[in-house]
């Protein structure tokens, strides 16, 4: 993307329409963004939303009056701007932490992240594959090598190499658990087999810390 597409945002039309093309329904939140609370397509598409029955959201810097019919309103009230019309400094900073935060909670409810680590990554390049088996490694207690192995057989997957360690299933098997039990209650209870002696890291062993003998 090079050049700024400056009318996108009055077309209704399309905010209608590209709600429809994603087939929202029930099941889904749709979360509109708009310093303003007043873009059109914005406005558009999360009314085309919420009548498709989908959770509604609007995350907004300006307080939107009764013009926002939605389910969940989040206002950052960042006053006005240092540079005037320029929303990208207070306004545009406010809503890229808010939408951090709402995909972070999103994935965590997900099942993609466990014990601080993000578990539902996509390891398509050398860093990440490398990354990957050191998130197995760790979250298992397996050396190095056997966790580049287990990934291996997960296809990639570190939530399910994970429960491969946890279970001792093989990849079809621990995906199945997986999905229907999630990591967490995996990690906890899961049946003892090949890879469980090693599905915990050992504790630290304690250290006595004095001045004295």
């Amino acid at each position: 993307m090079t050049h700024a597409v400056e009318g996108a945002e009055d077309d209704v039309e399309a905010g209608v329409r590209d709600v429809a093309d994603f087939a929202a329904s029930p099941r889904d939140v749709v979360c509109g963004i708009s310093a303003s609370a007043s873009t059109p397509y914005v406005r558009a598409a999360l009314r085309e939303a919420k009548r498709r029955g989908a959770h509604t959201v609007l995350v907004c810097c300006n307080p939107p009056g009764a013009r926002a019919d939605v389910d969940t309103l989040v206002l950052a009230r960042t006053g006005p701007e240092l540079v005037a019309g320029s929303t990208r400094l207070k306004a545009g900073t406010a809503t890229k932490l808010i939408l951090n935060a709402i995909t972070t909670a999103a994935f965590v409810a997900l099942g993609r992240v466990y014990r601080g680590r993000m578990v539902g990554m996509r390891p398509v390049n050398a860093k990440l594959r490398a990354r990957a088996a050191r998130m197995v490694a760790e979250l298992t207690g397996l050396p190095g090598e056997d966790a580049e192995v287990l990934l291996a057989k997960a296809q990639g997957e570190v939530r399910v190499a994970v429960a491969m360690a946890f279970t001792g299933l093989g990849a079809r098997e621990a995906r199945k658990r997986l999905e229907e039990n999630g990591l967490r209650a995996l990690g906890g209870s899961g049946r003892k087999g090949a890879h469980a002696s090693a599905a915990r890291p050992p504790a630290p062993r304690k250290r006595r810390v004095g001045t004295g003998p």
